[in-house]
């Protein structure tokens, strides 16, 4: 019986991770050069309603599994757990999830709470409050964090525009190993955002992103390569 357990467990991992991947890989976004790039959440909104099914299905699963991981004090279970009931739009249990797991210190969950309070799911908008958690996610090594903090800096959206303190955000989770994150430093140095403009130092960013797997930083080495004769 622990054997079958232990095998619908890891069975049951390989689903999160992706449900993971595919959630945080949706909300990510590069810097577009010269524009503030729309999400690409279309992956959210298939057009096949048995892909949906299926979601809602391998979510609901999901949830079934976590809920009495997380209630026996399994905390990154609590942010896994949060994170399925945010792809079924419970925003409510997401909310409630993803805190019980940021005070347990969970970082990524952190993270996740403070997009809630930035998009007023699940819990009154609160731009500043979203600032704050990022803040502190960030100066405990929360990567996710990071990268939400230096897209708020850099946008001058919720909190006041500052390039440094943007720039500042993304190298903690670019050191990390967040290739968004390194992506858009590259971004900022071809556009001259809070620095001197130096289109070849972005390129070579751009290279190193695309190189390691992050396919939205492709289009832009291509493209800036092309400029630049390399």
């Amino acid at each position: 019986m622990t054997c079958l357990d232990n095998t619908k467990g890891t069975k049951m991992k390989k689903y999160l991770l992706l449900l993971t991947a595919l959630f945080f890989t949706g909300c990510l976004n590069v810097i577009g050069i010269g524009e503030t790039p729309k999400q690409d959440d279309s992956w959210q909104q298939p057009k096949d309603e048995k892909v949906v099914q299926n979601k809602e299905q391998i979510s609901k699963n999901a949830i079934d599994l976590l809920t009495p991981k997380c209630e026996s004090g399994d905390a990154e279970a609590c942010n896994d757990l949060g994170v399925n009931f945010e792809l079924m739009k419970e925003y409510d249990n997401a909310y409630a999830n993803y805190k019980k797991a940021c005070d347990a210190k969970v970082q990524l969950a952190c993270s996740n709470l403070g997009t809630l309070y930035e998009n007023g799911l699940g819990v009154k908008k609160d731009p500043k409050k979203a600032v704050e958690i990022y803040k502190d996610s960030c100066n405990s090594g929360g990567v996710q964090a990071c990268y939400h903090l230096g897209n708020a800096y850099r946008k001058g959206e919720i909190v006041k525009q500052d390039y440094y303190l943007a720039m500042e955000a993304y190298t903690n989770a670019c050191n990390a190993g967040d290739l968004p994150s390194c992506a858009n430093i590259g971004a900022m140095y071809e556009l001259g955002l809070g620095m001197n403009k130096d289109e070849k130092r972005a390129y070579g960013i751009y290279k190193v992103a695309c190189f390691r797997g992050l396919n939205k930083a492709c289009p832009q080495m291509k493209r800036l390569g092309a400029k630049l004769g390399m």
